[in-house]
């Protein structure tokens, strides 16, 4: 249900949430949902999913290794992409692979759409995302406000540039611009998880210190999860964090395990997931709350502490 005014299908933004993104005490961690929304400079073309961009791998491979070509369909259609990334990036190699990703995120020179917007309008002091494409801040550098600094987990100033006065980008699985640095298979998470074991003790002290908003991403991204699962586990009377979804995700059975198992909460919004103008105008909703929330902020302050 709507607050009075509001349409149903919009999600009821908990005020506890909408404060802390108002004193930016919230970090934002987005996925491919949200790059989903962008559009190639033509027109004609959406960011594949990561699904999409295995199944556009298998083709690639399917002339010459035309079983692992079904294989890598067939782990996707089960859910397990680390596995079908895995067989991708050993059938096509380091190079194969890298041109194959330039070709999908990169060539079709994807534009910002409105969602970024949104989202950036909420200005979180930290967000997280796993998407290797650089929509996000680019757009963000294009705002002009606040100095951006974009750094991916291998960055050895990251803990360090998490208490500047910046708007930090994480990028948890790197980026396109390094695609060296690319998480994208599972030997490569556990080399991440092995290698870079201060980043995600990072992300563990954020999730412990801030509340977390989960948008535009599934709850597979097994890094997240595995965090999620032992701050559930060793604080289960913690502060929840959020996870946004469309309402054809999930039961509601399985919406409440997920609460449970995680320590979250899940915010639906009364559309299908597809339907990325609902999510657009859930968002707005929320920035509206938001920035009532800072004006209200400012009213009570001492008038030398104002931003």
């Amino acid at each position: 249900m709507g607050r009075k005014g509001q349409p149903a299908s919009l999600i009821e933004w908990p005020p506890r949430l909408v404060e802390d993104i108002a004193r930016r005490r919230a970090v934002l961690f987005f996925g491919s949902g949200i790059s989903a929304n962008a559009r190639s400079a033509d027109g004609t073309r959406h960011p594949p999913t990561w699904a999409e961009l295995l199944c556009l791998a298998a083709d690639a491979i399917a002339p010459s290794a035309p079983r692992l070509a079904e294989e890598v369909r067939a782990f996707v259609a089960r859910g397990d992409v680390l596995t079908a990334a895995e067989i991708v990036r050993r059938v096509l190699g380091q190079r194969r692979l890298t041109a194959l990703l330039r070709r999908a995120l990169v060539t079709p020179r994807f534009e910002a759409a409105p969602i970024h917007d949104a989202l950036l309008a909420l200005d979180f002091r930290i967000t997280l995302t796993p998407n290797f494409d650089t929509l996000y801040e680019a757009r963000a550098r294009s705002h002009g406000t606040a100095p951006v600094v974009v750094c991916d987990y291998s960055n050895p100033t990251v803990a360090a540039r998490v208490r500047e006065d910046c708007n930090l980008i994480i990028k948890t699985h790197g980026s396109m611009s390094h695609p060296a640095s690319l998480i994208f298979s599972r030997c490569d998470y556990v080399r991440a998880r092995a290698h870079y074991r201060a980043f995600y003790d990072l992300v563990e002290a954020l999730l412990r210190t801030h509340t977390f908003l989960f948008i535009g991403c599934g709850i597979d991204d097994s890094d997240m999860r595995a965090l999620l699962e032992a701050y559930g586990a060793e604080h289960p009377e913690a502060e929840r964090h959020y996870f946004v979804t469309a309402a054809d995700t999930f039961s509601d059975i399985t919406a409440a395990v997920l609460e449970d198992a995680l320590n979250v909460h899940v915010l639906r919004y009364q559309a299908q997931a597809a339907d990325h103008s609902a999510l657009l105008a859930a968002v707005h909703a929320l920035g509206t709350e938001v920035q009532r929330e800072r004006t209200a902020m400012r009213r009570h302050q001492p008038r030398g502490n104002q931003r």
